[in-house]
């Protein structure tokens, strides 16, 4: 690793990518951060307060809209020109939609593949070159909602199964060339995201109470998560996975869905039959 590495987050406006971007400058206090999303009076902020906390930081704010075909092509042209290419790479910037799939609007399902699936494997293209020759690292943040399937989260759920399967295929085609591909898949997390979930829940019905109250486990602390992913741009793993969290009831009811497809069916739509308010969209970490 380079003395003054330069890392990419996309989706740092907020949520894991802020977080993220303070944990690694408390770590790497010498790096340099290319900070992105669309908000770019959320990544100014940011980066001055990483300037005023570790004064030999710099960062670079760049603000896209990773959702428009050619966002992940304007943004790499321009951290290349700027600062030469990445040593770590940090896909987070995602987009949820928590309704079902028959009330999602077509753009909305359009923007999410934009976001989570193409966005991450075009920007990884276009860098590519950079990360092979410094011999980098991919950190690309999915989900544990692709251990099971659930109405609810369809069309999500979709992208981040596929940034799974490419995550793999990537880290096997990129071992011999020494980059490494890392894949982090978080449970629930205080953010946007589960602000979007709570909007979801009925009236007259607390999200505290759904969610902090009746299961605290469920929701993990966006510091804590950061901090865990923060720890792989050291000790690079295959997968990192929040077990402490809600990761497990996925896994095991995945796993029931598989070896009896039927039950698997049974149990998810019961758990999501419940008729659910007017959706809106969560920009997460975007």
């Amino acid at each position: 690793m380079a003395d003054r590495p330069v890392i990419l987050i996309t989706g740092a406006s907020s949520g894991i990518g802020e977080a993220l971007a303070i944990e690694l400058a408390r770590r790497r206090p010498t790096g340099r951060y290319v900070l992105t999303a669309r908000r770019l009076d959320r990544l100014d902020r940011l980066a001055d307060e990483l300037r005023k906390t570790f004064p030999s930081v710099e960062t670079l704010t760049i603000p896209v809209d990773l959702a428009e075909p050619d966002g992940p092509a304007r943004l790499a042209s321009e951290v290349v020109e700027r600062v030469g290419g990445v040593d770590i790479l940090v896909n987070n910037a995602g987009l949820g939609l928590p309704n079902q799939f028959a009330e999602a609007e077509p753009d909305q399902i359009a923007r999410q593949l934009g976001v989570n699936l193409t966005a991450p494997l075009m920007l990884t293209r276009f860098l590519l070159p950079s990360l092979i020759e410094r011999k980098g690292t991919i950190i690309n943040i999915g989900s544990a909602i692709t251990c099971v399937a659930t109405s609810a989260l369809g069309a999500y759920g979709a992208t981040k199964a596929g940034i799974a399967y490419w995550n793999d295929a990537l880290r096997r085609e990129l071992i011999p060339m020494g980059v490494r591909v890392c894949l982090v898949e978080p449970g629930p997390i205080k953010t946007g995201f589960m602000e979007a979930v709570e909007s979801r829940i009925p009236p007259g019905e607390s999200y505290d109470q759904v969610i902090d109250n009746v299961m605290p486990w469920m929701t993990a602390n966006v510091r804590d998560v950061a901090r865990k992913i923060a720890g792989l741009a050291d000790r690079p793993r295959r997968r990192l996975s929040m077990l402490k969290r809600v990761v497990w009831p996925f896994r095991a009811l995945g796993t029931i869905a598989t070896l009896c497809p039927p039950l698997g069916d049974l149990v998810v739509v019961r758990l999501t039959r419940r008729p659910l308010a007017a959706p809106r969209t969560a920009e997460k970490a975007l």
